[in-house]
């Protein structure tokens, strides 16, 4: 809004100048071509007076109704489309109060200069501050139009609510003793944004709604800023603030002190459940968006923010496969992968719970009849192990126990469940892993050779990393490293050694 007001104030400036210098140019030829001097125009008789008044009237009743009209159409129709707070916005917005007001006054000053002109009075100096409010108004028009818009646009909105939230947590930082007071604004703003983004996705408007969860994403890290500044009153959550949640649920957010962490996450699941399956650009953005914000310093120190956005991460998916938005889920797992990978070093146990989730929601998508998430799910978990390996983790070989138990409870494993398992096999086999290969070559028993035959000849029929398809990730997931294709080859060959 800086930027708007730059550029409204320098684009008054120089439409003023633009008309002044037009003006005097025609006025000085015009009085030049009759010999008349400039201080022939200061004085005029009452009826040229009362001419000029009411011309002057016209164009301020014309330049009122623009305005007016504009605000009245504009502002309301903006805030019924994104939020309500776009209107106190609009009232406690500096300029937009000045503009209307000095509309205002030129108009109450025109009427009152009709009222003083007699046959026996001309108020000159009036008519003529008149003529310039007159001038000064209509210079304004243009750039307040522009500025109107360029305020009515939903990014704007977004960092008007930013920077009321930020400004909110810096009060109740020097204000400790109402804190509840700024506790309530932060969590409203909070709202707003999410109802941004929410309303953007039931109109398509795909920008606005991931700039909303940008905006979620740069709140939390403000906060993350202050917090340890902010005092002890600030933490207590109030039961106003979580609607959906019972009250030992809301006692365990005061304990934690992750109420507003909280406020920023059920937000985002608010978003996500309008975004599956519509909007899966959107999705994607959550999806980082909490990736990124589980890296955060603040959460890794501290364990209930860690299993917070760890459960926010399962929540998300749950959604998506209620609503079989496969494509959601792809995309969730992913990030999800990643985030694990980096957790890895520094807390082990989580991503040990982690791997259980994904055997966990595999199954939950083979019930929901999503057989290629199974296999997706499986791929993922293959990689978070291969990291555990490449870092020599600690918790690599319960990661891989976890994978081979992986669909173990089915009748039919799914083929892309073991192309999964093979994959891995090739890799360790590469890096002398040879215990860790021959337990992955025991999950083979049983299967059907022909079975295992299909399998090998797709994996390595495979030479394209990319997928031939535009897919978020852009890679085949059974894709096989040209390092690691003679290791596939001789993995498959030692299975027909077991028998069938």
């Amino acid at each position: 809004m800086e930027k708007n007001t730059f550029t409204f104030a320098r684009g008054v400036i120089l439409t003023a100048a633009a008309f002044l210098l037009l003006i005097t140019i025609e006025l000085g030829l015009d009085l030049s071509g009759v010999g008349v001097p400039f201080n022939h125009l200061l004085t005029m008789t009452s009826a040229e007076a009362r001419h000029l008044n009411n011309a002057l009237n016209r164009n301020l009743n014309q330049l009122m109704a623009v305005a007016f009209t504009t605000v009245a159409i504009a502002v309301p129709l903006t805030a019924n489309m994104y939020s309500l707070k776009f209107l106190e916005f609009f009232i406690k917005d500096r300029i937009n109060a000045a503009v209307l007001t000095f509309v205002v006054f030129a108009g109450l000053n025109n009427t009152a200069i009709a009222w003083a002109i007699k046959d026996d009075f001309v108020p000159d100096t009036a008519l003529l501050l008149s003529l310039v409010l007159v001038a000064v108004s209509v210079a304004l028009l243009f750039p307040y139009l522009y500025y109107i818009f360029r305020f009515l646009h939903p990014n704007t909105l977004l960092g008007r609510l930013e920077s009321e939230i930020t400004a909110d947590l810096q009060m109740a930082v020097r204000n400790q003793n109402q804190a509840a007071r700024y506790r309530k604004l932060v969590s409203e703003g909070i709202e707003h944004i999410a109802n941004i983004a929410i309303r953007s996705v039931d109109r398509a408007d795909r920008n606005t709604a991931i700039e909303s969860v940008f905006s979620l994403e740069r709140v939390a890290h403000t906060y993350w800023a202050l917090k340890p500044q902010l005092p002890l009153t600030w933490f207590e959550a109030d039961p106003g603030f979580f609607l959906g949640f019972g009250a030992r649920a809301v006692q365990e957010f005061t304990a934690t002190r992750i109420w507003t962490e909280m406020k920023v996450f059920s937000q985002l699941r608010q978003v996500m459940s309008a975004a599956v399956p519509r909007m899966h650009d959107l999705v994607s953005t959550i999806a980082k968006s909490s990736r990124k914000l589980g890296l955060d310093e603040t959460v890794s120190r501290d364990v209930a923010l860690r299993e917070m956005v760890v459960e926010y991460f399962n929540t998300f998916i749950r959604l998506a496969i209620t609503r079989k938005d496969d494509r959601s889920v792809f995309t969730l797992f992913d990030q999800y992968r990643m985030l694990a990978e980096s957790l890895n070093s520094t807390h082990p146990r989580l991503v040990e719970e982690i791997a259980y989730y994904f055997e966990y929601y595999g199954q939950m998508a083979r019930d929901a009849g999503l057989t290629f998430l199974v296999s997706a799910i499986a791929h993922d978990l293959g990689l978070l192990v291969q990291s555990a390996y490449q870092s020599y983790a600690p918790n690599r070989q319960l990661l891989l126990e976890r994978f081979l138990n992986y669909d173990l409870k089915t009748r039919q494993p799914l083929p892309g469940v073991k192309k999964a398992h093979a994959i891995l096999a090739s890799y360790l086999m590469l890096n002398g892993q040879v215990e860790q290969v021959a337990l992955i070559g025991d999950s083979f028993h049983g299967l059907d050779r022909a079975t295992v035959k299909i399998i090998r000849d797709e994996l390595l029929e495979i030479t394209r990393e990319k997928y031939w398809e535009v897919t978020e990730r852009r890679v085949n997931m059974d894709y096989v490293p040209d390092a690691q294709r003679e290791q596939l080859r001789q993995f498959f060959e030692s299975l027909e050694a077991y028998p069938t």
